[in-house]
């Protein structure tokens, strides 16, 4: 690939082979069209961390929430169990068994209303 060279600039040649100083007017020159391909690139960058940064944090909102329902219904479970082997009335033992299956499915129907917290 050959490049075009448009300017020469002469090398200070130092007896001691030091560096030149550098010129205290170094200046970046841009087109417009790189500047705005410059900004847009910007933009784009840091939509995408927002939109990643949004999606991390309702991962782990529904991530928590998860958790959170499944300690509610291992607890039901664990009630269950021990109703079911208390030394209680038939009776209230059913009552008793009946009441948590309908916690239970009160919580199960009811999990998306958990998830909009």
């Amino acid at each position: 690939m050959k490049r075009r060279v448009n300017s020469l600039q002469p090398y200070p040649f130092a007896s001691d082979f030091s560096a030149p100083t550098p010129k205290s007017a170094d200046t970046v020159q841009m087109s417009t069209e790189e500047l705005a391909l410059l900004l847009s690139d910007a933009q784009a960058s840091g939509a995408a961390i927002a939109r990643n940064d949004a999606l991390a944090a309702e991962a782990e909102r529904l991530s928590n929430t998860s958790a959170d329902l499944k300690a509610v219904l291992a607890g039901i479970v664990d009630l269950a169990s021990s109703l079911e082997t208390a030394a209680i009335d038939e009776a209230d033992r059913a009552a008793a068994l009946e009441r948590v299956r309908r916690l239970a499915a009160v919580v199960i129907e009811g999990q998306g209303d958990l998830f909009k917290q």
